[in-house]
């Protein structure tokens, strides 16, 4: 007879007598009888990444909660993300798994439009260097830094950036949502770190698709607005989604705003570190 304590009715860890978070049917083991949701105590990083595995490998069960997230994270992120915490995780799709999927949907749209956000860019790069008293041909002339890297037109210049963000997006909008993270789960300590991922993930990834879907738009009509455009959105959708995650109090609608503002600072910070570190090791 082994000596292990017999689980009891009520006992957390091994779901018996507890209700699943999802449906509500009272738990007889790890998985729901009724909804088919695992039994998870306490959300962890490790327990996402796991999901999103499993998720990825089964596209039926993806398929399933596509349209449902899609609705609800259009209509406030930041509920969708309390509701995952919560335990109703089998009606949404895996946060990291949304954002993957969000961030390929973009990354397809803007590939679509490519030449017209660069011949738009090129224009506004062109008029800017004007009003400053500046020829464009002087921005291209023979040794200087644009040209030594293979620049020889705002055309070049405006391609190669968009090559470089198609090339980094999704790398970039994780690590921001990295770090966000961990600056709300600092913030805000009554919270894991796995539920103030979840809350990056699915505004992150919500932010993306909104600027796949409104990014055209500006390609024809103000092309020279699309860098800021994702600041706005990722700014915005943070404000909103932190009412219904944090609370309404104007600090947790504002904290998590300024978490994702300080994680792009500290992107870029960091780059820029990188990229002087390597001129200097290079020379």
């Amino acid at each position: 007879m082994s000596d292990a304590p017999e689980a009891q009715p009520g006992d957390a860890s091994s779901g018996r007598g507890v209700p699943c978070q999802n449906c509500g049917a009272p738990l007889v083991g790890e998985y729901c009888h009724q909804c088919g949701q695992r039994h998870v105590p306490e959300l962890r990083v490790l327990y996402l990444v796991q999901r999103f595995l499993e998720s990825a490998l089964d596209l039926e069960d993806l398929e399933r909660g596509v349209g449902q997230t899609l609705r609800r994270a259009a209509q406030n992120p930041g509920r969708v993300a309390r509701r995952y915490v919560d335990g109703e995780r089998k009606e949404f799709v895996n946060p990291l798994g949304y954002f993957l999927l969000t961030a390929t949907a973009t990354f397809l749209v803007f590939s679509m439009f490519q030449e017209a956000w660069v011949q738009g860019q090129a224009e506004a790069f062109e008029a800017t260097w004007r009003s400053l008293g500046t020829h464009p041909d002087e921005v291209f002339r023979s040794g200087s830094p644009l040209r030594s890297l293979g620049w020889s037109s705002a055309q070049d210049l405006a391609a190669g950036i968009f090559q470089f963000f198609q090339q980094v997006q999704t790398y970039v909008g994780l690590f921001t949502c990295i770090v966000a993270g961990l600056l709300l789960r600092w913030a805000f300590p009554e919270r894991t770190a796995a539920e103030t991922l979840v809350f990056e993930l699915y505004v992150t990834a919500q932010a993306t698709l909104f600027l796949g879907v409104l990014g055209p738009l500006l390609f024809w009509a103000a092309p020279a607005y699309i860098g800021v455009l994702p600041i706005f959105l990722q700014v915005g959708l943070h404000t909103h989604g932190a009412g219904a995650f944090f609370g309404t109090h104007w600090r947790a609608r504002l904290l998590p705003a300024c978490a994702y503002l300080a994680s792009g600072i500290v992107l870029v910070a960091g780059s820029g570190l990188l990229i002087v570190g390597a001129m200097s090791y290079l020379a």
